[in-house]
């Protein structure tokens, strides 16, 4: 575990842009004929989601209100679908405490964050539920995996 003094002087220092959003499904939602894993090129919600890591030990992070996605699967096939309904008109943050529990590792509340190079990545177990396409039953989940790029 590092000091706080040496927080300073390490790497994640800075604000980080959240730059892929994947949940290894290709999706379509823009409906530009092109399936994409990467969520962020494909729906225009949380363009300007970043965390900002300070000297003294604190992150914060702000991005764009949007509602939750909603992910299913059409009955019958493997055609996987989002509803997906952006609200822009707000700011969500939070501001915490970070910890680096070791030379690339970053952890935010319970969350472990890795650093390598000029990426931040950030995995989150079984977090997305698949429903049927009436949404009454989840038939599967999914990992979130979200990377930040250094600006």
């Amino acid at each position: 575990m590092m000091s706080c003094s040496d927080k300073s002087e390490h790497d994640v220092i800075g604000v980080w842009l959240l730059t892929t959003r994947t949940i290894d499904l290709p999706f379509d939602v823009n409906q530009d004929g092109v399936s994409n894993t990467n969520l962020v090129a494909e729906i225009d919600c949380n363009k300007t989601e970043t965390l900002t890591f300070e000297n003294n030990g604190t992150v914060s992070s702000g991005n764009e209100f949007s509602n939750p996605l909603k992910y299913y699967k059409e009955e019958g096939t493997n055609v996987y679908r989002i509803i997906s309904d952006c609200n822009t008109e707000g700011i969500i943050s939070f501001a915490s405490e970070f910890e680096i529990t070791e030379e690339s590792t970053i952890k935010i509340y319970d969350r472990v964050y890795v650093i390598s190079g000029d990426t931040l990545t950030t995995i989150y177990e079984n977090s997305i539920k698949i429903y049927n396409e009436d949404f009454t039953e989840v038939i599967e989940t999914k990992d979130l995996k979200l990377i930040y790029t250094k600006q």
